[in-house]
């Protein structure tokens, strides 16, 4: 098997980072439907988003640009500046998916906002991952030499180790959004009870 480089690393992410989107979704169905959805799941989601997606991806996403730009491959200004914009519309999303998630759990508001505010950020994320999958990525791959993008994988390193394990995150959150299992029962057996 050969190593992941610089682009597949920030695939590999995407792929990550649509499971938690994956989860947040379905949340906001059951929510939409009435059900009860807990407004503290959607605040560890808005921190996910802000540390990892944000923080960490995004992070990697501009090493790639910036190289890009140095290496003068032919990226569109446009293109460059929907997906980098995309990212900053991201960070106020999810700032406003935190901000409607506390107002929830501190005054028991309305699980509207925050429901709404998961919605457009889910939104933003769909088109802004195609963009880069079908425009920027395949560029880069034609165009960085391989030296190039090692060089950027070892940055991509660095840029983790200061926010931690994007996949032990996306872990913890499908534990965290799980549905709760009914708890065991023992099973009585002739008078005694079977742990």
């Amino acid at each position: 098997m050969t190593a992941m480089d610089a682009l597949d690393v920030l695939t590999h992410e995407h792929r990550q980072i649509q499971h938690v989107l994956d989860l947040v979704a379905r949340a906001v169905e059951r929510g939409k439907q009435g059900e009860f959805v807990s407004a503290s799941l959607f605040l560890r989601a808005a921190n996910f988003f802000l540390t990892y997606v944000d923080g960490s991806h995004h992070a990697k996403e501009m090493v790639l640009f910036q190289t890009m730009l140095v290496h003068r491959l032919p990226l569109a200004t446009s293109l460059l500046s929907q997906v980098s914009g995309e990212h900053g519309t991201g960070t106020e999303q999810a700032l406003a998916l935190r901000d409607a998630a506390e107002a929830a759990l501190r005054e028991g508001a309305d699980p509207e906002p925050m429901l709404t505010a998961a919605e457009a950020y889910l939104r933003l994320q769909q088109g802004h991952t195609t963009a880069e999958e079908t425009q920027v990525f395949p560029l880069a791959r034609r165009l960085l030499p391989a030296n190039v993008l090692e060089r950027m994988r070892t940055r991509f390193a660095r840029i983790e180790a200061s926010h931690g394990s994007l996949a032990e995150a996306v872990d913890a959150m499908e534990r965290a959004f799980a549905p709760a299992r009914p708890p065991v029962r023992p099973l009585a057996v002739g008078g005694v009870r079977s742990f």
